[in-house]
């Protein structure tokens, strides 16, 4: 019983057996928590928990040997509590009062000289409730700030991830194309999620999750993850396509650059995500279970707002040219650079034993060590750092220097020659469809023009003297499919010359020739107006532009391919031309039901192996068909559209068949030794007349305009005719699958066939090193 002389008041102390708790192999005597709580009640004491750590007992007093171990061992605090969950100063005043007035209320009994106010209340049995009140908000309020930030900070981490992972795409684009980096993007993430995971949940099967890695470390492997894509990100593309092929290449090409990326911002997360809902050490299996489930569901909630990161960043750059992905590899530095700024801001790890003391640790474990053997490996193990987190940093360095050596101070500027000597790079630019390149093979002399992984078109060309130096001269076109468009213009059509020479001809069994200045009148004839949808290095134009028609340019939406093919393939357009840089099924749209416009439509869309399907749609052809003449030529190039034998290829020749009245069709000649899955390079040539029948007429000097290619494709394309009706199944024509429509949309699964043959043709056009270097 304790008295006091003053006012009388009574206390009674209730003696209850302690409990003994062991903490690090010490033990000491704390009170039962329901007695602590109840003497708190009742007035006897201001101590109060600020947390749940607060009212656990006090850590006994070390002995100077503790100390000398604790010491070497706790050289860090937890990286995201650290961070995180710091109090006030006034809450360590708070509590350092508390415990003050707890032990001058236990410990100086005579001393206890209680207050009042003018009521007569008693201003010490007052005070502690009110200091509970105030450390209860205080409590509530820090906690949710402690539990939003442990939430928000790993969910603003994964906008910088995405982006890395978003510009990862970007970087092997022109490596592949935009279908095949498409595909098992879910797979992708699920695989990524998979080894953080597995870390977290083998921390939780023994101890705490905290004590077993660091959160610096994730945050340096996130970092570290964009200097690896900078410096080798094209190149393990370019490897993994060369071993697996264009859709496992894209595939494992992505694992790999996103491991690092998307592991240690997982891990990252996990840590935080621990200290705001701890998970229990496993016992059992099947606590083990649930542990595993718990760790699944929080890195899946997690690697979704990566994921929907990405795919904002990807909406963002729809257009592809926003700076930030301009050039992606100096992109990647500044995130990396970032992350490693932000890295150094958070506390490092609090550790009961150091990487030196782990590493041995783990080895003698695995490898059965005497403790003979143990002693000698302490010996080496005793030289490494206490913390991973140096090593790692230290690391870095060489590939900070590497990566700033090629992408900032070594990088060359347009023009340059590839250090293998083997091809020029004249320009490269990210533009709205993908990365725009002109550069020239110098081993076999030709100047192309290249879109991603697809090259779009080029000309041969030599070297003459000029003056007192050497000039380039460009030539004829590297595909024959580009004067194989042109056939166009040496079709019959139903015109009053023509009809008459045909009705003599069937009537009197007499073959008359026009004279060759009546040919080259008709063919110069200035009132003939062309259209060519796709210009590529501008082939078809040109000649047209040469015979003396009025042409007219739609360029898909990409404004440099227009200017590289003015600048660096001789392009040139009369004034009375016209250029739209906007996309042909819209610019069709807008002037049907107009009057009649074009002799010739050259339809030259090059997608890298996707179907354009706007511009295959019955709907279009049926616009393109109101705008041209009536004997109006269309000349179609197939090879874009799908394989020989595939679902596209044949929903385009039926879409086409079923709007145009006559279409004939033409190889370059290699396509009747093609096999089903390749590519088909035709040409399909289309009029809406009924008569004359569509036949052609030969060339003369002024279509082939000294142009020896132009002249051997003029000279055999009849060789190399198609037959269409071969190409379809009975079935076909009554399919409406394969009659395109506008608003439609492309059946799911078309384009991979196309998308994958593409790239393998393209592979072997140029050499890997010569598919790196833009």
């Amino acid at each position: 019983m304790l008295s006091d002389p003053n006012d009388g008041i009574k206390r009674e102390h209730v003696e209850k057996p302690a409990n003994t708790s062991k903490v690090s192999s010490i033990e000491y005597e704390t009170e039962p928590a329901e007695q602590l709580t109840n003497r708190e009640f009742n007035g006897e004491g201001s101590s109060l928990p600020l947390s749940p750590r607060d009212s656990e007992p006090p850590s006994p007093p070390f002995d100077d040997h503790w100390k000398s171990v604790a010491s070497s061992d706790n050289e860090a605090e937890d990286s995201t509590s650290g961070l995180l969950n710091r109090q006030t100063e006034s809450d360590r005043d708070s509590v350092a009062a508390g415990s003050q007035d707890e032990t001058n209320l236990d410990h100086s009994e005579s001393s206890f000289v209680p207050q009042r106010n003018h009521h007569g209340r008693d201003l010490d049995r007052e005070k502690p409730n009110q200091i509970r009140r105030m450390a209860s908000e205080r409590t509530r309020k820090h906690e949710l700030i402690r539990f939003a930030a442990l939430y928000l900070f790993p969910v603003v981490l994964a906008l910088p991830v995405s982006l890395l992972l978003h510009l990862s795409v970007v970087q092997l684009v022109p490596l592949y194309n935009t279908f095949p980096l498409s595909l098992h993007t879910s797979a992708i993430y699920v695989v990524l999620t998979i080894p953080p995971v597995l870390l977290h949940w083998r921390a939780t099967l023994s101890d705490s999750p905290g004590t077993a890695y660091s959160g610096r470390v994730c945050f340096l492997v996130a970092a570290l993850a964009g200097d690896v894509l900078a410096v080798c990100g094209r190149r393990v593309g370019s490897i993994t396509g060369e071993l697996l092929g264009p859709e496992w290449g894209a595939f494992g090409a992505r694992l790999l650059l996103g491991s690092g990326s998307i592991g240690g911002a997982t891990a990252f997360a996990l840590l935080c995500f621990d200290h705001i809902s701890p998970i229990s050490p496993a016992t059992t299996q099947v606590e083990a279970v649930r542990n595993l489930v718990q760790v699944v569901l929080r890195s899946a909630g997690y690697v979704l707002h990566v994921y929907l990161g990405h795919t904002t960043w990807e909406k963002h750059f729809s257009n592809g040219a926003a700076i930030l992905i301009r050039c992606p590899e100096k992109t990647m530095l500044f995130v990396s650079l970032l992350l490693t700024a932000l890295s150094l801001l958070i506390r490092s790890e609090v550790t009961y034993s150091s990487f030196a003391r782990r590493v041995h640790s783990f080895l003698s474990s695995q490898l059965n060590l005497s403790p003979s053997a143990q002693s000698s490996l302490a010996k080496f193990t005793s030289f490494l750092p206490k913390q991973i987190f140096p090593i790692l940093l230290l690391s870095r360095l060489p590939l900070l220097v590497l990566a700033l050596r090629q992408q900032i101070f070594l990088h060359p500027k347009s023009p340059y020659v590839t250090s293998d000597d083997q091809l020029r790079v004249l320009s490269s630019e990210q533009s709205l469809t993908g990365r725009i390149v002109v550069a020239e093979n110098i081993r076999d002399n030709y100047r192309f023009l290249r879109c991603d992984h697809s090259i779009l078109g080029g000309r041969w060309m030599r070297q003459v003297p000029h003056g007192e130096g050497i000039r380039t001269v460009l030539g004829d076109s590297i595909f024959a499919m580009s004067p194989l468009l042109e056939i166009a213009v040496l079709a019959h059509r139903s015109g009053p010359d023509d009809a008459l020479l045909r009705t003599v001809a069937m009537t009197a069994g007499l073959q008359v020739i026009q004279d060759s200045s009546d040919m080259e009148d008709v063919v110069s004839n200035p009132q003939q107006r062309a259209l060519t949808i796709g210009l590529g290095v501008g082939i078809a134009a040109t000649a047209f532009v040469k015979r003396g028609l009025t042409v007219d340019i739609v360029e898909e939406l990409d404004p440099a391919v227009y200017q590289a093919a003015i600048k660096h393939f001789n392009l040139s357009l009369p004034t009375s031309s016209t250029v739209h840089l906007k996309d042909g099924a819209s610019y069709i749209l807008e002037l049907a039901g107009s009057a009649p416009k074009w002799d010739y439509v050259i339809q030259d869309c090059f997608t890298g192996g996707s179907l354009p399907v706007q511009l295959y749609t019955v709907e279009f052809w049926t616009d393109l068909a109101g705008l041209m003449e009536k004997d109006g030529i269309v000349a179609v190039r197939k090879n874009s559209v799908g394989v020989q034998g595939s679902k596209a290829s044949r929903a385009v020749l039926v879409t086409l068949l079923s709007v145009f009245t006559q279409c004939r069709a033409f190889g370059d000649g290699f396509e009747k030794r093609g096999r089903r899955d390749e590519l088909v390079n035709m040409v399909i040539i289309c009029t809406m007349a009924s008569s004359p029948l569509l036949t052609f007429r030969r060339p003369t000097s002024a279509d082939v305009q000294r142009s020896p290619l132009r002249s051997h494709v003029y000279s055999t394309f009849h060789q190399n005719e198609l037959q269409l009706d071969a190409m379809l199944d009975e079935n076909d024509w009554t399919d409406e699958e394969l009659i395109l429509r506008r608003g439609r949309g492309e059946p799911e699964g078309w384009q991979a066939g196309t998308s994958f043959a593409t790239w393998r043709t393209m592979q072997t056009l140029l050499t890997p090193a010569m598919w790196l270097a833009w």
